[in-house]
C-alpha cells in the first residue's frame, strides 16, 4: 500500500459586509457581490421591516425562513437578488414577483416604508392576495400594480391591506 497526501485548494466567496456569509459556489458569488455593493439588501433580508422580503417573509422556502444562520441568509439574499434584478429563471423582469422585489429594493428606507398583506375582494369573498411593501407616497401605485396582477375572473369590489380597506371600487371594476 502506498499513502499519499493530497492538498486541495478551495476558492471561497465571502461577503465583506457580512463575513459570516460565504460560499464556495460560484453561482452564489454574484449575489454576495451584489448585496455587498448594495448593503441595504442585507438589511432587507435579515430584518423584519420588509413584509415581502424580510426574514419572516413567506416568499422564502423552508429552512431559509426566519433563521439567521449564514446559509439561510445567503439563500434569502440570493433569491432576493434574482428577483430584484429580473434574473429569476422562468419569470420575466416585468412579472409581479420581480416588480415587488425591485420596488422593495428601490424604496427600502424611505419615510413610512411598511409592508402588508393585500387582498382582492369581490362582493362575497376575498380572492387573490399578495404581500407587498409600500410607502405612504407609493400606496396607490402599489394598489394599481396589485390590481393589474389580479386576474379578472372576479369583479373587484375592494382591496384591503392587513384587513383594512385601502381602496373601494364602485361597480366592481378592477
Amino acid at each position: 500500500m502506498k499513502t499519499e497526501t493530497i492538498h486541495n485548494t478551495t476558492t471561497v466567496y465571502r461577503s465583506s459586509m457580512r463575513p459570516d456569509v460565504w460560499t464556495d459556489d460560484p453561482a452564489l458569488a454574484e449575489a454576495i457581490a451584489w448585496a455587498d455593493a448594495h448593503p441595504h439588501a442585507w438589511r432587507i433580508v435579515t430584518g423584519t421591516k420588509s413584509k415581502a422580503f424580510g426574514r419572516n417573509s413567506c416568499v422564502y422556502i423552508g429552512w431559509a425562513q426566519r433563521s439567521m444562520a449564514p446559509d439561510a441568509i445567503l439563500e434569502r439574499v440570493s433569491h432576493f437578488h434574482r428577483l430584484a434584478t429580473g434574473t429569476e429563471p422562468h419569470l420575466s423582469p416585468e412579472h409581479i414577483m420581480c416588480w415587488r422585489a425591485k420596488f422593495t429594493f428601490d424604496h427600502y428606507g424611505e419615510v413610512g416604508f411598511a409592508g402588508g398583506f393585500f387582498q382582492q375582494h369581490d362582493a362575497k369573498h376575498p380572492r387573490l392576495c399578495l404581500t407587498l411593501d409600500y410607502t405612504p407616497l407609493t400606496l396607490q401605485q402599489v394598489i394599481d400594480r396589485f390590481l393589474g396582477w389580479c386576474q379578472h375572473d372576479y369583479l373587484t369590489e375592494r382591496v384591503t391591506a392587513d384587513g383594512q380597506v385601502v381602496r373601494q371600487i364602485g361597480g366592481g371594476h378592477g
